[in-house]
């Protein structure tokens, strides 16, 4: 069972405040993101639902902004293709996220061995929904733990990938969870990003 250090339960529990002062006055910003979970038994049942805000795009999220806009990006931090072709990742890490991160803290490898998790080839997105005055899409990815053993989940990170020569990645989102979530052996679990933005 993950502990966070006091720390992190601090930094948590800043966010919460400021959560909830937002939701309470209805304060929206212009860009925002939520992190949707769900962890499902091998029966395809619903054990586990959870929803944050996200709150931790990386400097990455920017340069590659600039790069859109320039045409290049002297500041990004790319590193080689993952081990699997997903634009989420999950890990055990419990250290708060900075800007300059380029990958997450503890990160759970692809596979079924001891501490391991079966990502999937690709993640599933949506196009662009206009409702009202926000635009949103979702990328989401479904992880199945077929290690033996529960793994339990403190932090997810959301990669973009660039084409080119070589497929490369960089990590544009690393989030805490609220709370650890542990996701039993033959289970699954299903996160994901929702980035919206509002005019």
């Amino acid at each position: 069972m993950i502990k966070y250090p006091i720390s992190t339960i601090l930094y948590l529990a800043k966010l919460s405040i400021k959560d909830k002062i937002h939701d309470t006055l209805k304060l929206h910003n212009n860009i925002d993101a939520y992190i949707t979970i769900e962890v499902k038994d091998k029966n395809g049942n619903i054990i586990k639902r959870h929803k944050q805000r996200s709150h931790s795009f990386v400097s990455n999220f920017l340069s590659g902004l600039s790069y859109v806009f320039f045409g290049s990006c002297t500041s990004c931090t790319w590193s080689g293709a993952l081990a699997y072709a997903t634009g989420l990742q999950i890990g055990t890490g419990t250290t708060p996220p900075t800007p300059n991160d380029t990958a997450l803290k503890d990160p759970i490898a692809n596979g079924s061995g001891p501490g391991q998790m079966n990502y999937p080839s690709a993640p599933t997105s949506t196009s662009v929904v206009v409702n009202g005055n926000t635009s949103s899409f979702t990328i989401s990815s479904t992880i199945a733990n077929n290690s033996g053993a529960s793994i339990t989940v403190s932090e997810v990170g959301l990669y973009a990938k660039s084409g080119g020569e070589q497929v490369i990645t960089g990590l544009q989102a690393h989030d805490l969870l609220s709370s650890p979530i542990t996701v039993p052996n033959l289970s699954e679990i299903l996160i994901t990003y929702t980035i919206s933005v509002t005019t």
